[in-house]
C-alpha cells in the first residue's frame, strides 16, 4: 500500500516540486541551527532506505540528496558571522555611505534604516549597519533613501540572546547582513554630494511619490487613520502604524493587515483588471501593465517578504498566461520559495516569510480541497471569502503565532470575517487614490472626496478591532511549543485534507486519532522535584528564579526598567520565559531594595503574573521606581509584606526560604538578604549588601557552609571579605555583572573569593543551578546551541 501510495504521490508534480523545496529548506536550516550533521545523517539514511526498497525512483533520491546538500553550501557562503565594521565596535566614530532601506520607525523622535558604509573616520571599508537616528523636533525629512551621508555618532555590536526564551537581536540582524549598530542625534547627519546610480534614483523617485501620496491624504486623515491606510496600502515596512493600535490589532487577531501582504498584491492587480476591463483594454496590455503595477507597488512597500512572495507568484502566472502556459498552484509556490531562498537564504528565519508561505500553502490545500466539496452550493463564493479563507489561515498558522508569540487571538476568525468588506473597500480607494493624487493639480480633490469615504471605514475598522480586543480571553498566552510538536500539527491537517478526497477513510483515521493523542501526550508538563535557581544576565544588574521541589516559583529582583521607550529586563527576559513554560503563578517576589537595576521590572511582573506575596524593605521610599510599584500594589490583589528584621517567607517539606533585613547606613546595605535551605543544601542571596550588612545579622544566621553565595553589589569592592567567606565557606561564587564604569567585579573581591567555583553571566551568560538530595549542578547557556550546558557537578554534603 504504501509502495502504491509514493507512485501515485511521486507522478504528481506538484508533489515531486514541493518535496524538492523541503530538501532545499533542510539544508539551510541545518545550516542555521548548527545541526548540519546529524540532518545529514538523516537524510541519507531516508534516502538509502528509499533507494534499497525502491519505493521512490533513483533520481529522484539523487535529486533531493543533491538539493540538499546545494540549501546547505549555499547558505554557508552567502551568509557571513561578521564585516569590516565590526571590528570597529564599539568605538564613537563617523561612517559614510548610503542609507539603503525607508527611514522609519513607530516612536516618535526615532528613524531606523540600513545603511552601507564606505568609509569609516576616512578609511575605505565595507560593511552595513543599523542606524538608529534621534531627534523630539524632526520630520526627519532630510532623510532619503538612497542619499549619501557622513554621520557622526556610536557604533555598537548588537546584544545576543544570554538567556533562555530571549529574543536574539545580533542573530536577528545577521538575517539582513548586518552586524553593527550605529546610534546618531539627527544634527550629526550630514548629506554629501553623490550622484546616484540609476536604481537608486528610480527607488528615492518611487519612495518621493509615496510621500507626495500620504502628505497629500495627511490633509484630511488624522493619525491613527492615516497609519493604518498607509500600513495597510503600502507595509509597515514602509509607513509604522503606532504602537497601540498594533497591540489593539494584536488582540483582536487583526495585525497581519497592517502589513502589506499577498492580498494587497492580488488586491491592486484585480482593481486594474477591473478598470482596463471596463475600459476595453486588450487582454495582452493589461498583463503587461499589471505585471509593471504589481512591481512597483512591491517596490513602494518596502520588500517585505510576503509581499515579494505575493508578486513573485502573481508575475510568474501572468507570464505563463502571456505564453499561454498555466501554472500548478503548489509547485509555483514551492519553487518561488526556492528561488527567494536561493537569493537570501536569511529569509527562512523571517517570520513574514514563514507566515506568508505557511499560510499560502495552507489556502492552495485545505481550503481548495474543501471548496471542491462545496462547489455546487449557490453560496461556495460567499463561504470561501467570507468564511473559508480566515477559519483556514487561523488553523495554519496557531502553531506558527504560539512559537514566536506565545499567544493565540480567540477572535481571530470573527473578526476577520468581520473586516472582509472594508478592508477590500479601503484597498480599493486606496489604491485609486493614491493612483490619482499623483496628479497634482487633482490630488487634494481625489483625496478630499475618497479620504471622507476612507474615514468612515477606517473608524469601523478600528472599532472592530477594539471591540473584539476588548472582549474576555482575546488573548490567550500560551506555552512554546517544540518544533517537533509543529510538524506533528501540521501532518494532522495534511492527513484531515486528504481525507476530504480519500475514498478508503478508516486507515486514516486512525492514524490521526493516534498523531492527535501523541500531540496532546506531548503537552503534558511533567514536574520534576528538583530545586532549580536560575541567574538571569541582566548585565550589571539583578534578576533570579526559583524553583521550589513543589514547583512554586519565587523571583528575587527584576533588572533595569524600561529605557527610551524600550522594554524592561523583566519584560524581554523574565517574562517571556515564563511564557514559554506556562508559568503564570508566582508565590513571591523578592525587592531586595529600590536601586533601578534591582526593582525595575517589578510592575511588569505584578501586571503581567499572578504575585502572590511581595516582600519589600520599605513602604515608604521616595525613589521614582518605589512610587510606580506602590501605585502598582494598590490596583492589585498581592499581599505586600515589610521584611523588618527576620522573617520566614515560605517552608515545604525539607525546604525553606528565610529573609533577613539589616539596618546599615546605605540602600544598598539594607538590601533583603535571602537564605534558601533544602536538606543539606543552602543558597545566600546578598542583594547589593555586602560585608558590613552581614555582620549585622551574622547572629540571625544558622551555622552554614554554603552551596551557592551570591555575591553583592555585582562584586564591588565592599560585597566581600576574608572574615565573612571564612565564615560561610562557600563553595560556589555566583557574581551577576555586565559591562560597567564601576569596576565590577573588584580584583580585591575575586582575589578573596579564590579558593571558591566563580561564576559570571558576563562570562558564563545565564547560570542555572539544579539541586537534589544527593548533588547539584551548575550550568550555564549556550548561545550557540540556545540551551543550558552542565560546567560542573558536585556531591551534596553528608
Amino acid at each position: 500500500m504504501l509502495k502504491l501510495f509514493l507512485d501515485k504521490a511521486i507522478q504528481n508534480k506538484n508533489v515531486i516540486m514541493f518535496v524538492t523545496a523541503c530538501f532545499f529548506m533542510s539544508g539551510i536550516l541545518a545550516y542555521f541551527n548548527d545541526c548540519a550533521l546529524i540532518v545529514s545523517f538523516i537524510i541519507t539514511v531516508i534516502l538509502v532506505i528509499l533507494s534499497i526498497s525502491r519505493f521512490i525512483h533513483f533520481k529522484y533520491l539523487l535529486l533531493w540528496a543533491f538539493v540538499f546538500y546545494f540549501g546547505f553550501f549555499n547558505a554557508s557562503l552567502r551568509i557571513k558571522d561578521s564585516d569590516a565594521l565590526l571590528t570597529h565596535a564599539p568605538s564613537d566614530t563617523a561612517i559614510t555611505g548610503q542609507i539603503t532601506s525607508i527611514p522609519n520607525s513607530s516612536v516618535q523622535g526615532k528613524r531606523k534604516f540600513f545603511f552601507d558604509v564606505s568609509e569609516i573616520n576616512g578609511e575605505k571599508t565595507a560593511g552595513r549597519t543599523l542606524v538608529t537616528v534621534t531627534d523630539e523636533n524632526s520630520d526627519f525629512s532630510n532623510l532619503n533613501i538612497g542619499n549619501t551621508y557622513t554621520i557622526n555618532g556610536k557604533l555598537r555590536t548588537p546584544f545576543k540572546a544570554s538567556n533562555p526564551s530571549q529574543f536574539d537581536y545580533g542573530k536577528y540582524l545577521n538575517n539582513f547582513k548586518t552586524h553593527t549598530v550605529f546610534y546618531a542625534d539627527n544634527k550629526d547627519c550630514i548629506k554629501e554630494s553623490a550622484n546616484l546610480t540609476p536604481k537608486w534614483k528610480f527607488i528615492q523617485n518611487l519612495n518621493n511619490i509615496r510621500e507626495q501620496i500620504l502628505r497629500s491624504h495627511a490633509s484630511y486623515l488624522k493619525s491613527p487613520n492615516l497609519e493604518i491606510l498607509g500600513g495597510i496600502v503600502f507595509g509597515d515596512d514602509a509607513v509604522a502604524p503606532p504602537d497601540y493600535i498594533k497591540d489593539t490589532f494584536k488582540n483582536s487577531g487583526l495585525l497581519h493587515i497592517l502589513a502589506a501582504s499577498g492580498m494587497n498584491v492580488a488586491l491592486i492587480y484585480g482593481f486594474w483588471y477591473f478598470i482596463l476591463r471596463r475600459l476595453r483594454v486588450p487582454m495582452r496590455f493589461i498583463i503587461i501593465s499589471g505585471m509593471g503595477v504589481v512591481i512597483l507597488y512591491t517596490l513602494m512597500t518596502g520588500l517585505g517578504a510576503s509581499v515579494v512572495r505575493a508578486a513573485l507568484m502573481l508575475l510568474f502566472v501572468l507570464a505563463g498566461k502571456l505564453i499561454d502556459r498555466d501554472s500548478h498552484s503548489v509547485s509555483l509556490l514551492a519553487f518561488v520559495a526556492s528561488l527567494m531562498l536561493l537569493y537570501n537564504p536569511a529569509y527562512i528565519n523571517d517570520v513574514g516569510f514563514q507566515l506568508s508561505f505557511i499560510v499560502t500553502f495552507g489556502l492552495l490545500t485545505t481550503a481548495h480541497v474543501i471548496l471542491e466539496k462545496i462547489k455546487t452550493s449557490k453560496f461556495s463564493a460567499w463561504l470561501y471569502a467570507e468564511l473559508l479563507i480566515p477559519i483556514v489561515s487561523q488553523l495554519w498558522v496557531i502553531p506558527l503565532q504560539m512559537f514566536y508569540f506565545n499567544t493565540i487571538s480567540t477572535y481571530a476568525i470573527p473578526a476577520n470575517i468581520a473586516i472582509m468588506p472594508f478592508i477590500c473597500a479601503i484597498s480599493f480607494l486606496g489604491f485609486i487614490s493614491s493612483l490619482l493624487s499623483i496628479i497634482t493639480p487633482i490630488a487634494k480633490y481625489v483625496c478630499l472626496i475618497s479620504d471622507y469615504i476612507l474615514n468612515i471605514c477606517l473608524d469601523i475598522l478600528v472599532n472592530i478591532s477594539n471591540f473584539f480586543s476588548n472582549l474576555p480571553q482575546s488573548l490567550i498566552e500560551t506555552t512554546h511549543p517544540a518544533v517537533i510538536q509543529i510538524f506533528v500539527y501540521y501532518i494532522i491537517l495534511l492527513i484531515i485534507t486528504h481525507m476530504f478526497r480519500a475514498e478508503q477513510r478508516k486507515r486514516l483515521t486512525y492514524i490521526t486519532i493516534c498523531l492527535i493523542t501523541l500531540l496532546c501526550l506531548s503537552m503534558i508538563n511533567i514536574p520534576n522535584h528538583n530545586l532549580e535557581i536560575i541567574t538571569f544576565d541582566v548585565q550589571n544588574a539583578d534578576a533570579f528564579l526559583i524553583k521550589t521541589p513543589k514547583n512554586k516559583y519565587f523571583i528575587i529582583d527584576t533588572g533595569k526598567s524600561a529605557y527610551n521607550g524600550g522594554k524592561s529586563q523583566a519584560e524581554v527576559i523574565i517574562l517571556k520565559y515564563l511564557k514559554d513554560r506556562g508559568i503564570k503563578n508566582i508565590e513571591g517576589l523578592i525587592v531586595t531594595h529600590f536601586d533601578n537595576d534591582h526593582s525595575g521590572g517589578v510592575t511588569d511582573i505584578l501586571t503581567k503574573t499572578n504575585v502572590k506575596n511581595i516582600y519589600l524593605n520599605s513602604i515608604n521610599n521616595e525613589s521614582y521606581t518605589s512610587k510606580q510599584i506602590y501605585s502598582t500594589l494598590k490596583n492589585s490583589d498581592t499581599k505586600t509584606c515589610l521584611v523588618e528584621t527576620k522573617q520566614k517567607a515560605y517552608e515545604e517539606k525539607d525546604f525553606s526560604i528565610n529573609l533577613f533585613r539589616p539596618h546599615g547606613e546605605t540602600d544598598n546595605e539594607n538590601s533583603i538578604i535571602t537564605l534558601i535551605e533544602m536538606e543539606n543544601f543552602q543558597a545566600l542571596f546578598m542583594g547589593d549588601a555586602g560585608f558590613n550588612a552581614y555582620n549585622s545579622i551574622r547572629n540571625d544566621l544558622p551555622k552554614m557552609s554554603l552551596e551557592i553565595f551570591k555575591v553583592g553589589h555585582h562584586g564591588a569592592k565592599e560585597a566581600v571579605n576574608t572574615q565573612m567567606v571564612n565564615e560561610l565557606e562557600p563553595k560556589i561564587s555566583i557574581i551577576s555583572t555586565g559591562k560597567n564604569i564601576f569596576g565590577h567585579p573588584n580584583k580585591i573581591t575575586l582575589d578573596t573569593l579564590r579558593n571558591t567555583d566563580i561564576y559570571r553571566t558576563d562570562i558564563n551568560n545565564s547560570i542555572k543551578v539544579i539541586a537534589n538530595r544527593d548533588n547539584y549542578s551548575v550550568l550555564a547557556y549556550d548561545r550557540k546551541h540556545h540551551k543550558y550546558e552542565r560546567i560542573k557537578k558536585y556531591k551534596a554534603k553528608i
